[in-house]
């Protein structure tokens, strides 16, 4: 499955959610207008339930959502970014690299004089350098990109299996509520299931953070690493 499958995915699971929950509200409801006038007081410990517990979570989990709805991430373009800098920036520069090793170029050999040796004394340094920008820049940022995308990923999968825990609550509770005996049961249900979610969608996001100062991390790291470039600089020849 794509990542654009597997946002669409979360796209389906959240519209079935909604429409799972306005019908359990509903059935909710028809159920307390039955019983008001045989068991009021269940009735009303039911409605006070639900609205002091239960609404506030439901209402937390739709505005997160609507929050981040927009905003979930495009891990397909990291991936295509890491593919970029390993593709278009680490192996063209990689490929070179051997020319900067003595005895690869005519005047390498040919070349005499003072100069010359200054310029065999620079070649190594010229070397590392090179080979630097892929194996210690191109490739550190594209493995960066890489976690990055799959914690996006991950965040997503995390989502709809909290979608699909709470589908399964919905469920048991619109069962609960089409009768007398199961709707005092109902509200709790249903709250252990939108806490569940918002408890999970918490967790994942806690992990997407970790991974994104990981990656931020690595590359701070690279920054801090410049032996093969004197003073942040390209090594010169002169």
């Amino acid at each position: 499955m794509t990542p654009e499958e597997i946002l669409e995915k979360l796209h389906e699971k959240w519209d079935q959610l909604m429409a799972k929950a306005q019908h359990l509200l509903e059935v909710f409801n028809h159920t307390l207008d039955k019983i008001s006038w045989l068991a009021g007081w269940i009735a009303e410990k039911a409605a006070d339930f639900w609205n002091d517990h239960v609404v506030p979570k439901w209402q937390e989990a739709v505005d997160w959502m609507s929050e981040h709805w927009n905003v979930f991430g495009a891990p397909w373009l990291c991936f295509g970014a890491a593919g970029d800098w390993r593709t278009l920036v680490g192996q063209p520069v990689s490929e070179r690299a051997g020319l900067a090793t003595k005895g690869q170029l005519e005047v390498d050999t040919t070349w005499k004089g003072s100069a010359a040796q200054r310029y065999d004394d620079r070649l190594s340094q010229q070397e590392s350098a090179i080979k630097g920008v892929s194996e210690q820049f191109a490739e550190t940022i594209a493995a960066a990109l890489t976690k990055v995308g799959a914690g996006i990923i991950v965040w997503w999968l995390g989502i709809i299996a909290g979608v699909g825990v709470l589908l399964i609550c919905l469920a048991v509770a619109t069962g609960e509520a089409v009768s007398i005996l199961g709707l005092p049961a109902v509200p709790p249900t249903v709250l252990a299931g939108w806490a569940t979610f918002i408890a999970g969608v918490l967790i994942g996001t806690g992990t997407l953070t970790a991974l994104c100062l990981n990656a931020k991390g690595d590359l701070e790291g690279v920054r801090s690493k410049l032996s093969g470039y004197p003073e942040g600089a390209w090594p010169a020849f002169g």
